[in-house]
């Protein structure tokens, strides 16, 4: 009897073993969730299964599925549903990400810290419906990657599981998740721990591969880290992305100007001047740093005022940027601030109070280029002498370091034209060199022309040639029958006759109505001795109007020549 009652409890106890195995089992379905991503339509694109890896709504899954979505939800074991917020980060290689989702409360999965060794028993788990299903597997072998995590291969199984289902031990801690393989003889989980320590950096959200999707990147911790971020989306097409960027740092540092700061000036340039407005607002409201947040206020309506054509929105003053500025450097008396006020001042044509702040300015630290440049600026407002202007201009290239950079190139062309302005031609010619060496040969067709005339003071005729003809090659299309105009006169004036006639021939195939073209033709072919055709271009410009052909006529002795048009 005995006997017997020991072989009825080994049973019994046998069978509660079995029993108590699939219940941790069966447990683990409540850390899982099914991924379900849509493309821009709407449309399904994509559906994998993930585990819960926090409290707060971390998760890992397939990064394939949510690679290309342009919108991603999670439904967990009980039917909620919650949108992906974030991607935190990525594994190709493994086909493995992170994100968070809207969730205050989730449930995490267990995870295994040790590799399960082969011949091992595991279970694959997923649910519909709150019903689990499990699917029994044996390790074939793992491989380690990163000195810690585990790789499967299970042994064949006919049964075929969904994508980022979890693969558990007997005490339902999750071992490896699901992944898709090119042949349906075996079956691969990659270690979800590896999954839980995926971070991208700030560098990341300018690479293509990532773009691809309309899920966010989650901002970094360090506020400057982020606001790089940012900048960097902002050089992509992708403006919802940029938006909620944006957004996403004004949560995360709602004591920083800058998030404030951005999407005032993002709004402001799209016309939504009462957004950018309330953006700054609340930006005084929050921020920490109430100078800056006076002071970003004050940029932000500043660059409005002067570069936007927008009359209506009268929120907005240059006296109120003015008062702005004026509040953040009484409360912090930073130099900048006070530049800032300058700048504003020149603006409303109250030079002399402008001028005094930036000579202030020129006598501290703050002493750079721009401040002597716009003290140039002043002065020549308020009617000074040239030899005044001059010595501020000295001043504002003085401050840039050699070899120049693009920083010295607006200093160094002011001071060239100044120099040409006073007829002293070769400093200005010298000035001018050096503005286009900055500018690589790559200036607009005005500085061509500006440094033409100046070489052509100096009587410097062939290199005031190939400026006039450039200038001609890089203008904007309306502008050529002027500048070939004008070559052909150079062209003319040094006696080179022949190609004076062929530019003004070029001349007038894209304006043939320019008199000027006309009349250098004219005196051109007087000097080839083709007397005819002179007369026809110069009746022609008679005939358009300009009195001049007359006197060219007359001039000439031309009187009276027949011709035929």
């Amino acid at each position: 009897m005995n006997r017997f009652f020991v072989t009825v409890f080994a049973v019994f106890a046998m069978a509660m073993a079995s029993f108590a195995q699939p219940s941790a089992v069966k447990n683990a379905a409540k850390s899982t969730f099914r991924l379900v991503c849509y493309d821009a339509n709407g449309n399904r694109n994509a559906e994998t299964y993930g585990v819960f890896t926090s409290t707060d709504g971390e998760a890992v899954a397939p990064w394939s599925a949510l690679s290309t979505a342009a919108r991603a939800e999670v439904v967990d074991f009980n039917g909620k549903t919650y949108n992906v917020r974030t991607l935190v980060g990525v594994n190709e290689l493994y086909d493995v990400c992170r994100f968070r989702v809207d969730a205050s409360k989730t449930q995490p999965a267990a995870m295994a810290t040790a590799t399960v060794p082969a011949n091992s028993k595991v279970w694959l788990v997923n649910f519909a419906d709150k019903k689990v299903k499990t699917d029994e597997y044996s390790v074939e072998r793992s491989e380690k990657f990163m000195d810690k995590y585990a790789y499967y291969i299970f042994a064949y199984n006919d049964k075929s599981g969904v994508a980022g289902s979890p693969f558990v031990n007997a005490n339902g801690q999750v071992i490896g998740l699901l992944q898709q393989s090119e042949t349906n003889i075996e079956t691969h989980a990659v270690d979800p721990r590896f999954a839980t320590t995926l971070a991208f950096n700030s560098l990341d959200v300018a690479r293509p591969d990532y773009n691809k999707t309309a899920i966010r990147m989650q901002l970094p911790d360090d506020s400057k880290q982020a606001l790089l971020m940012i900048m960097l989306t902002s050089e992509h097409q992708d403006s919802a992305k940029y938006v909620g960027y944006i957004a996403d740092y004004i949560a995360k540092f709602p004591q920083q100007v800058d998030g404030y700061t951005t999407s005032a000036l993002r709004k402001s340039n799209n016309g939504d001047f009462a957004g950018a407005d309330a953006d700054m607002k609340q930006a005084l409201k929050h921020a920490t740093n109430k100078a800056e947040a006076h002071a970003e206020y004050s940029r932000v309506m500043y660059q409005k005022l002067i570069y936007s054509n927008d009359s209506l929105y009268k929120e907005w003053t240059l006296d109120k940027a003015l008062g702005e500025a004026e509040e953040a450097y009484k409360i912090d008396p930073q130099l900048a601030y006070r530049h800032s006020a300058a700048q504003i001042l020149f603006s409303k044509r109250e030079y002399a109070k402008a001028y005094d702040i930036f000579n202030e300015l020129s006598k501290t630290s703050f002493a750079n280029s721009e401040v002597f440049y716009e003290a140039a600026q002043c002065k020549a407002q308020l009617g000074a002498k040239n030899e005044e202007l001059i010595v501020l201009l000295d001043s504002a290239v003085a401050r840039c370091t050699k070899p120049y950079t693009s920083v010295a190139a607006p200093y160094v062309l002011a001071r060239g034209r100044m120099y040409d302005a006073m007829k002293d031609y070769r400093r200005a010619l010298a000035d001018y060199n050096e503005y286009d060496t900055i500018m690589y040969g790559r200036a607009n067709a005005d500085f061509y022309f500006t440094r033409y005339k100046c070489e052509v003071n100096m009587r410097q005729y062939q290199v005031a040639l190939n400026d006039i003809a450039h200038a001609a090659y890089v203008c904007e299309p309306q502008m050529r029958p002027i500048y070939l105009a004008e070559m052909a006169s150079l062209q003319l004036r040094v006696n080179m006759l022949d190609n004076a006639v062929k530019t003004a021939d070029l001349c007038l195939q894209l304006d043939a109505d320019n008199t000027d073209a006309l009349l250098i033709k004219g005196v051109a072919l007087v000097g080839l001795k083709k007397k005819p055709e002179a007369m026809e271009c110069l009746q022609r410009a008679k005939t358009l109007g300009d009195q001049r052909a007359d006197e060219y006529i007359k001039k000439y002795k031309l009187v009276g020549l027949s011709f035929e048009f």
